[in-house]
């Protein structure tokens, strides 16, 4: 991620606040910032997913680009009481900014984790894959 994409993305992440409501889906704002935090720590391979390839790499693209929900992968699930669990909201904030960073700091032949949809994939796919879902899941929330 450029520079200007992360200050980009944390000005829109600092104008959350724990009482900020969702305009779709399941999750609290505390829950996304979690759930958004585990999918850079997939990339860094410091967790893993309970189940790997429960949807194809095609079906995550056709509901993706459907702007449908993609399922989330078994073990992950914030409103299932899957992931990471949220504590208190800025902590959890400053987790979230601090990943981003270490993600972005990474060479780019940091071997990653793989996704649970995709496999393997390199640091140049892994990080199109954060900016997308980073961009959904702010967007979720109006931000």
């Amino acid at each position: 991620m450029s520079e200007k994409e992360i200050h980009d993305f944390f000005d829109r992440i600092d104008t959350l606040a724990a009482n900020t409501k969702p305009m779709f889906g399941k999750m609290n704002v505390n829950q996304m910032i979690c759930h958004c935090t585990d999918q850079i720590r997939l990339a860094l391979n410091t967790i893993r997913a309970e189940e790997y390839g429960g949807l194809t790499s095609k079906e995550v693209m056709v509901l993706s680009s459907a702007g449908k929900t993609v399922p989330v992968a078994k073990g992950l699930g914030q409103v299932e009481g899957g992931g990471t669990q949220p504590t208190h909201f800025r902590n959890d904030v400053v987790l979230l900014k601090q990943h981003i960073l270490e993600f972005s700091q990474l060479d780019n032949d940091f071997v990653c984790g793989p996704h649970p949809y995709f496999g393997q994939l390199n640091k140049a796919k892994w990080t199109r894959i954060t900016k997308y879902h980073l961009n959904y899941h702010l967007s979720q929330f109006n931000v």
